[in-house]
């Protein structure tokens, strides 16, 4: 075999790949937290690992104020709290991305005047064209009260 044959043989393997097809609209699961239980003022902060996975890489923002990740603690129903996401710069030739977010969110201090305080966050992201992925939830949190 040539070595030009060889190459052709490379090529031609390389090509039949077929990229992933995803959905447009983000979708997420939560693969970890890295603890469920916090002190009241606690320096320590909330670590989730985020798969996610988008039809057309629109992941992330490019501007400075944009915010795409959104935190909801369950003992305040309706307020969400943005962080941002970077910008996810494509790689190759295909649209479809998929990845681990890793997102930090501080605890602060107790709301309901109980010894503990249990809580949960649901995450939510957008992308850059508005559609919105579907939401998760993290494990019940406790936090203790001073």
């Amino acid at each position: 075999m040539t070595i030009s044959a060889a190459a052709f043989l490379i090529t031609g393997f390389n090509s039949c790949v077929k990229p992933p097809e995803y959905p447009v609209e983000p979708r997420i699961e939560l693969v970890e937290v890295n603890k469920v239980s916090f002190v009241e003022f606690d320096p320590d902060s909330l670590r989730v690992n985020i798969y996610f996975e988008d039809g057309d890489g629109d992941i992330g923002g490019e501007d400075v104020d944009s915010l795409n990740l959104f935190w909801e603690d369950s003992r305040v129903p309706g307020f969400r709290i943005g962080a941002k996401i970077p910008y996810i710069e494509l790689q190759g030739n295909h649209t479809a991305i998929s990845g681990n977010i890793y997102a930090v969110r501080g605890i602060s201090q107790c709301i309901n005047p109980v010894d503990v305080d249990t809580f949960y966050y649901t995450i939510q992201i957008r992308d850059r064209a508005g559609n919105w992925s579907n939401e998760i939830r993290t494990p019940n949190l406790s936090l203790i009260c001073d």
